[in-house]
């Protein structure tokens, strides 16, 4: 059976929340900001064998991590804008904006000084690969 991670009622109205009921905030360590926070919304808790789908919220200023991996990654910004690092380029974002990161890219994503930056990032499962 499938299984529906529901996001938490907005305090006000229009207020847009990427906050969940039953998923765990993580802090999104290796080199990102302070108060960066990682949720795994759909992954091998959830029964998925081929992908994994995870929140990233990037505080105002703030950046998640300098790398690159050997898979590739795919994301959405949800809220927010800033600058995407594919390779050594930076590149405007803004909501809406879908990013292929390459494997073993180097990429950074940052956030708007005034406001934070909320994306999708959906990757391969990593233990299927190996």
């Amino acid at each position: 059976m499938g299984k529906i991670h529901k996001t938490k009622p907005a305090v006000e109205a229009n207020e847009q929340i990427w906050d969940y009921e039953d998923v765990a905030p993580h802090t999104y360590e290796g080199g990102a900001a302070p108060g960066a926070v990682r949720r795994v919304l759909i992954g091998k808790d959830e029964g998925e064998q081929d992908h994994v789908i995870r929140y990233f919220t990037i505080p105002a200023g703030g950046h998640s991590a300098h790398e690159s991996h050997a898979h590739p990654h795919s994301v959405v910004i949800t809220h927010g804008g800033g600058q995407v690092l594919l390779g050594d380029t930076w590149h405007a974002l803004n909501v809406g904006d879908a990013i292929r990161i390459d494997p073993n890219e180097t990429h950074q994503l940052r956030a708007k000084p005034d406001e934070p930056l909320g994306f999708i990032c959906v990757i391969p499962n990593k233990e299927k690969q190996k």
